[in-house]
């Protein structure tokens, strides 16, 4: 909704400047110099999205010059901006009124005034619920994230591994359904020069992965959350979501991570610049989890980049890491460095890539081997969605994905941490 609003909005101002950079009569020419130095000064705020300014500067102008529609024009799509739609329509109008007004001028307005009152009935909706739903079958190369290896040494002394800690592969299935609300607060906030959007976002979800052989490794994540955002078009998103997660594994109860995650999205031409946080305690139901208790805290930047007319996507980033766990043997400090890209390859159909690396140094020795543990995690993920969005798909409006993705830990405690890890993944969703 809001990038169908942000492109709307782009729309309307390229042909509303076309149209009266093409000449509106001598009604709508600007002849008096002062008139044309407040003139540019609007213009020069308008592009700049300095709507406050903007505002000012045109209704200066038409103060002076009530019949100037130009101006009038000028301020309408300022006041559009501002979601202020009421006083956009009434502007529109009074420039349809006027008797003189050139016919392709007139096209432009009805056009743009049509747009308006599409978006003041989308902005007075104040709820707004939606949902997901996802099914897919995966094969999993090494379900329990073991070693390949039954024998290890530790120290000089050869040891055995039991053959269900070792690497095992199977299949699963994976459900996931999700619903969400968002309501919009129906005011616009004024912050310095711009107006944006007070919301408040809610959702839930269930995920669900069922292995047909190993279920002591079936996972479950019941999850809620919510969250005030505060959304500037055009420019500036903040939100603060609360997250509660209840994790199930095999057909016991695992833990219960609650977690605060702020993020603050700056958007500029062609890109954005994303910072997020989050705090998470996680508490564990199994006695032999207890010392894996603790706090984590995550904080990191990502820059995104369209290219080819935003054909392409780039994202660039990383975050640093901490886990403050009951037992030391669990706690670590990290960081982790990601990049990825997406491409529109053919009609309806979009590639991608991503890869991550991650660093993690433990806080304590482990038991076993009495030394510090550091980890280094490879991952690297290929896929390809296709969304069936013909006329005559019998599955209109669904999109299929499937990706690769192959992970590599190595450790320094290479026989028993070290793994290889191969998934593979065929979803089918859809949007409600």
């Amino acid at each position: 909704m809001v990038q169908v609003m942000a492109c709307a909005r782009m729309w309307i101002g390229v042909l509303l400047g076309m149209t009266l950079l093409a000449g509106a009569g001598s009604a709508m020419s600007v002849e008096d110099a002062e008139l044309e130095a407040q003139f540019s000064e609007g213009m020069e705020a308008l592009n700049d999205n300095r709507l406050k300014s903007a505002i000012r500067a045109f209704s200066r102008i038409l103060d002076r010059e009530p019949a100037l529609h130009r101006a009038r024009l000028e301020l309408a799509l300022a006041y559009y901006r501002s979601m202020r739609y009421e006083d956009a329509e009434k502007l529109a109008q009074a420039v349809l009124d006027y008797p003189n007004t050139p016919p392709e001028v007139r096209v432009t307005v009805l056009a743009f005034q049509a747009q308006v009152r599409r978006d003041a009935a989308q902005f007075a909706r104040k709820h707004h619920v939606s949902g997901s739903l996802a099914a897919g079958f995966m094969h999993d190369s090494n379900v329990n994230a073991g070693p390949s290896q039954l024998n290890i040494r530790v120290g000089d002394t050869p040891a055995s591994l039991t053959p269900a800690s070792v690497s095992r592969s199977d299949n699963a299935y994976v459900l996931n359904g999700g619903i969400d609300h968002l309501y919009k607060s129906g005011k616009p906030v004024e912050v310095g020069e711009r107006s944006g959007m007070l919301l408040w976002q809610s959702g839930a979800s269930l995920y669900s992965r069922q292995y047909h052989t190993y279920d002591d490794f079936d996972l479950v994540i019941a999850s809620l959350n919510t969250g005030p955002a505060l959304l500037m078009l055009r420019n500036w998103r903040a939100s603060l979501q609360l997250k509660s997660d209840y994790l199930t594994l095999g057909d016991r109860a695992l833990g219960w991570f609650n977690s605060v995650n702020p993020s603050f999205t700056w958007q500029f031409r062609d890109g954005e610049l994303n910072w997020d946080a989050i705090y998470t305690r996680r508490f564990y139901h199994r006695d032999i989890d207890k010392g894996r208790e603790g706090d984590y805290l995550a904080t990191g930047a990502t820059l995104g980049h369209y290219f080819d007319q935003r054909r392409i996507a780039a994202t660039a980033g990383g975050r640093a890491i901490k886990f403050f766990a009951d037992d030391d043997e669990f706690g670590y400090n990290g960081f982790e460095l990601n990049g990825g890209i997406s491409s529109d390859t053919y009609r309806n159909g979009t590639a991608y890539a991503r890869y991550r690396f991650s660093y993690f140094s433990y806080d304590g020795n482990d038991p076993l081997f009495g030394k510090d543990r550091e980890d280094l995690e490879y991952r690297a993920t290929i896929g390809l969605t296709h969304t069936f969005n013909e006329p005559e798909d019998l599955l209109k409006d669904w999109v299929v994905n499937g990706f690769w993705e192959r992970t590599r830990n190595n450790s320094n405690i290479g026989q028993l941490y070290s793994y290889n890890r191969t998934q593979l993944m065929l979803m089918l969703s859809r949007g409600f």
